[in-house]
């Protein structure tokens, strides 16, 4: 047998070696179509966590047929925790917090393994590829605040629960909720139309490894936060820092209709590269749309740039425990962190909305 050249033998060994860490030399799909059932604590896991939503199809037509599989493959008791008027009020009672027991919605725990997979391809349809990797590393992230991988009421992937307002149509609005512990997303549909005002979306921890991929729920949402805080010259901070200590999320979960008091620097006054970062910043909520829906939801929100304002509480060091929200007559942007599990940086809230459209407003009833 031929000896394999050394060059090559080095090039072999950084392409295993970038496998097992889920670098760059091996994409991080991979990584996760290549981990195993032992590296997840539970089979709601390790499906969510290796499901594939790169062929996802966002047109209106495959949601709806997506969503009728879905509930398709419910028996009656799931179908009946798993439906809700679309009037109801229950709409209104979602939160980032553990979910009760008596919580709306049929878990993922209660689903077989096809259940789960039509959620997922659901899910898929409804979020752009960055929307389902977050909520996927967020319920990933929640099963990691499991003792010993062991069951946790109203912890982790298991206690997630969907539920569907209204009957999934081609042309009447409809809700799909997605609710667990660090993330309360309802997305509302009419056709083409979208929103997924109100969402809260949070993490526990801020990163962590399954399977040799390391998931970062949130590192661009607080790492460009950063760069643009790091930017403001010394005037712009003068504005834009409103406290020297990072404030609470004023605009979350059971404060519908509330719209705080714009604060801050307004961002007319960024300049150009400033405002670039900005608007990628705003992209890490709504690009969690489908990329026609988010396209189209930018375009709203720059066009709102002059009536815009930056305000962050706290430290402008990367390291450092901080808020900051952004604001516009059609947009709120919280994020915080938090003080419980001892590092705040390890614990983040994040909430979204469009105080024009929450819940689907602006849809035709």
């Amino acid at each position: 047998m031929k000896s394999v050249p050394s060059i090559f033998r080095c090039w072999l060994v950084l392409v295993c070696l970038g496998c097992l860490a889920g670098g760059s030399v091996c994409s991080a799909q991979e990584s996760k179509a290549a981990a195993s059932r032992d590296d997840f604590v539970s089979d709601a896991s390790f499906i969510v966590g290796t499901y594939d939503p790169s062929a996802a199809d966002h047109s209106v037509d495959s949601i709806v047929k997506l969503a009728d599989q879905f509930l398709g493959s419910l028996n009656e008791e799931q179908k009946s925790k798993c439906l809700g008027e679309l009037t109801s009020e229950k709409r209104r009672e979602w939160t980032n917090l553990p979910a009760r027991n008596d919580a709306d919605g049929v878990k993922f725990s209660e689903l077989n393994k096809e259940q789960i997979e039509k959620a997922c391809a659901l899910m898929g349809s409804l979020l752009s590829r960055q929307g389902f990797e977050k909520m996927r590393s967020i319920m990933l992230a929640d099963d990691q605040l499991l003792k010993e991988g062991k069951p946790r009421r109203g912890f982790g992937t298991e206690n997630f629960a969907i539920v569907i307002f209204g009957t999934p149509s081609n042309a009447k609005p409809w809700c799909f909720q997605l609710d667990g512990h660090h993330v309360g997303a309802n997305i509302s549909i009419q056709g083409r139309k979208m929103t997924m005002s109100p969402s809260f979306i949070g993490t526990q921890p801020k990163a962590f490894t399954i399977g040799g991929v390391e998931y970062r729920p949130f590192k661009n949402e607080t790492e460009m936060a950063h760069q643009l805080a790091m930017s403001l010259s010394d005037e712009q901070v003068k504005k834009a820092v409103v406290q020297p200590k990072r404030a609470r999320i004023v605009a979350g979960p059971g404060r519908d209709n509330f719209v705080p008091v714009p604060q801050g620097l307004p961002c007319e006054q960024l300049n150009e590269k400033q405002q670039e970062v900005l608007i990628k910043l705003i992209e890490q909520w709504v690009g969690d749309l489908p990329p026609k829906q988010s396209k189209k939801r930018m375009k709203e929100i720059q066009s709102e740039l002059n009536q815009m304002s930056f305000a962050w509480n706290g430290n402008r060091n990367p390291k450092s425990d901080i808020s900051y929200r952004i604001q516009s007559p059609s947009l709120i942007i919280e994020y915080a962190c938090q003080d419980l599990g001892g590092d705040p940086l390890d614990h983040l809230h994040s909430n979204y909305r469009d105080p024009t459209n929450d819940y689907g407003g602006q849809l035709k009833q």
